[in-house]
């Protein structure tokens, strides 16, 4: 473009950006932030940067998105058809995506909202998106947060498997005490908030009685507190908690807390678990031996026997 000044002075000429020029320098800062992480791996094998995922997509706690561990800050929609497919590992067709996520416009309408979302998708959308005509899912490349917890539950939650030390080790230092985007109000995460919720509950007292045969009793300790963090009212977490307390050997400790959940549940739901405090017993065989009924936040929590309530009465 010539621009003329008052007086017949030009100007040179001025380059006006276009929308593909605009999507080229994306393009081309994105293959540069992938250059320096290569160059990192080649000066440095060392680098804990070089290892990282390119493309890392977290749900737990809050949304955050790192694209060659740079963090990336796409839109609202971007944002939420990120998480819609990072909830649903098996994608979900442009039509129901669209239906989900834009509840309350018609067909045509919400069609066009998706369209503004994948067209707003920071980086490169293949290197986010597997999209296969008129089905979406994410890119086999994305490396989600809520993915790996699970695939660590699913190992803890598996009694019938040994873990070994460092399987354990890398499970007690997963935090599984954030929720699922707890700050977004959607309708479409309430079913997969409250599966992730209860999965990370069970997973945490049957850490706990895995860290207790092991003889980390500490870590058994943290990890049922945890689970009462999450879940004041929770019978099973309070009684994890006591038996890991006794198998520390702390059985003053494990009868006052004993005392005071008692007297939580009177205040506020009227009621009491079954069996009086004396039930509250150290191992015969030793801080580490295991948990004597009727403690059974350890024994039965995945095993329950037909005298076990889901609520207290």
């Amino acid at each position: 473009m010539i621009q003329a000044l008052p007086g017949g002075a030009v100007t040179r000429p001025v380059a006006v950006p276009t929308r593909g020029a605009a999507a080229r320098r994306g393009a081309a800062d994105h293959t540069a932030a992938g250059r320096r992480r290569a160059l990192r791996a080649a000066d440095d094998p060392d680098d804990t940067r070089a290892a990282e995922p390119r493309i890392r997509l977290d749900l737990l706690g809050g949304f955050a998105l790192h694209l060659d561990g740079e963090q990336a800050q796409p839109g609202i929609g971007a944002r939420r058809l990120l998480a819609l497919l990072a909830v649903e590992p098996g994608g979900l067709t442009r039509a129901r995506a669209a239906a989900v996520l834009w509840p309350g416009l018609d067909p045509a309408r919400a069609g066009a909202a998706l369209r503004t979302a994948l067209h707003r998708l920071p980086g490169h959308r293949a290197d986010l998106l597997n999209d296969c005509g008129e089905r979406l899912r994410l890119a086999a490349e994305v490396t989600v947060d809520l993915g790996e917890r699970r695939a660590v539950a699913a190992r803890v939650l598996n009694l019938a498997l040994p873990l070994d030390a460092e399987e354990l080790a890398l499970a007690a230092g997963c935090d599984f005490g954030l929720d699922l985007l707890p700050d977004w109000e959607e309708d479409w995460l309430d079913h997969h908030r409250l599966r992730w919720r209860e999965q990370r509950l069970h997973t945490l007292e049957a850490l706990s009685f895995r860290l207790v045969q092991a003889g980390w009793v500490g870590a058994a300790v943290d990890a049922a507190l945890v689970a009462v963090h999450a879940d004041s009212l929770r019978e099973s977490a309070h009684e994890t908690l006591v038996a890991a307390y006794l198998a520390a050997g702390n059985r003053i400790a494990a009868h006052a807390y004993r005392r005071a959940y008692r007297e939580l549940l009177r205040r506020e739901l009227g009621g009491a678990p079954d069996g009086p405090d004396a039930d509250v017993r150290a191992p015969a065989d030793g801080a580490h031996a295991g948990i004597r009924p009727p403690v059974r936040g350890l024994h039965s929590l995945h095993r329950p026997g037909p005298s076990r309530r889901d609520e207290p009465t």
